[in-house]
């Protein structure tokens, strides 16, 4: 079914891990256009496609037409976002401008991979920081930049930087720094 002039894209957030059910639900149930942006990923040793936001995805829909509570109850679905009480429409450039860098991503391989775990040492390569080492504290998706924590003019300072900047030091440098105490108490760092 082609959709009416007067539809509009929506964010819906589903159920964990049911974005590829919902998506099909709704387009079966509703004949709705549905986007589901999905990137190439590295999980568990080999590269799959996953959803870029996970427990989200867009459905195009005229809510004239449509019910909101029908799209609410579809399988998979826990609701379509709102904001104020009312659904909160996507411009269509926003979701074909994304639509266009998800392809430009796969076609590149995928989102970029990188050996470090959070809570590992690892030393800046190059930059103005070269030199210095952090602890990893994770990637900052879907870019290509990551967060690492600093010891830099006597305290602890929150960074972001490039992954291809970082280098693991040497086996022998290598450490885990505990995050917490136990049973998910975190430890206070000044």
């Amino acid at each position: 079914m082609t959709p009416s002039t007067s539809s509009l894209w929506y964010v819906v957030q589903t159920k964990p891990r049911q974005e590829r059910l919902a998506a099909a639900a709704l387009e079966l149930l509703w004949r709705t256009p549905t986007f589901l942006p999905e990137v190439i990923q590295p999980q568990r040793g080999r590269r799959t496609l996953a959803p870029l936001f996970p427990a989200y995805l867009f459905v195009q829909a005229d809510l004239a037409q449509t019910p909101l509570s029908g799209l609410n109850a579809t399988p998979g679905v826990v609701r379509v976002v709102e904001v104020g009480g009312r659904p909160q429409p996507v411009p269509a450039a926003v979701v074909e401008a994304l639509r266009r860098r998800v392809e430009e991503v796969n076609e590149a391989g995928g989102l970029p991979t990188h050996p470090f775990r959070p809570g590992e040492v690892v030393r800046i390569a190059r930059g103005p920081l070269a030199g210095l080492e952090a602890v990893f504290l994770g990637p900052m998706r879907p870019a290509q930049r990551v967060r690492v924590l600093l010891n830099f003019l006597g305290g602890l300072t929150e960074a972001e930087i490039e992954v291809e900047a970082l280098a693991q030091p040497p086996p022998a440098e290598r450490q885990r720094v505990r995050r917490t105490r136990g049973r998910g108490r975190r430890i206070r760092r000044p």
